[in-house]
């Protein structure tokens, strides 16, 4: 058997038999504990007096009760209070925290919604700026195709122009032309027919 355990069991076996030495202060601590839960009054405080370190095992044989069971009493009695006291700050801690746990909680689930809507109303705006954008391009194209296609009628016009021009001045020159001939011929006619 390890030293360990040894020690363990040894240290177990004292700490029953201390316990046990004191079980009638014990078991009175709780009757009393137990009965002042019950009715809900925390009994006076009394100043301790700390029994000594080793009771007595006779009883008094006066009427008076022994005074380190009186005293025992009282140091219960005010550890009794001490300890409910502090069970009922325990218990405001813990309704305060748990009232912020459920603020939080609440907050929480609010936060998780909003972010979820939030998260939905960006996915909506960036399909939104992408549809946008793909627009935009094909408007551009649109854009630089007619621009395109009005600098490709401006040359178009431009040269149909100069084409006019020429056939314009074509055409001059033929009705000059044709009209110099019909004079001539107008002319030679004339003399033909010697209306001169």
């Amino acid at each position: 058997m390890s030293d360990w355990i040894e020690q363990y069991s040894a240290a177990l076996t004292e700490r029953d038999a201390r316990e046990q030495a004191h079980k009638v202060y014990i078991d009175a601590y709780t009757r009393l504990a137990d009965r002042t839960a019950i009715q809900g009054v925390v009994p006076p405080a009394i100043t301790p007096q700390r029994p000594t370190a080793n009771l007595p095992k006779s009883k008094s044989t006066s009427k008076d009760p022994d005074p380190t069971l009186t005293d025992l009493l009282s140091s219960l009695r005010t550890d009794l209070s001490t300890t409910q006291k502090a069970r009922q700050t325990l218990a405001t801690q813990v309704a305060d925290l748990t009232l912020a746990l459920n603020t939080l909680h609440s907050t929480s689930a609010t936060s998780t919604s909003q972010l979820a809507l939030l998260t939905r109303q960006k996915a909506d705006t960036e399909r939104k700026l992408r549809d946008r954008d793909e627009e935009l391009r094909g408007k551009n194209r649109m854009v630089v195709l007619a621009q395109d296609e009005m600098v490709a009628q401006g040359l178009q016009l431009s040269l149909a122009e100069q084409k006019a021009e020429g056939l314009e001045r074509e055409n001059r020159e033929l009705v000059a032309r044709w009209m110099e001939r019909m004079g001539k011929e107008a002319e030679r006619v004339n003399r033909d027919s010697k209306w001169e």
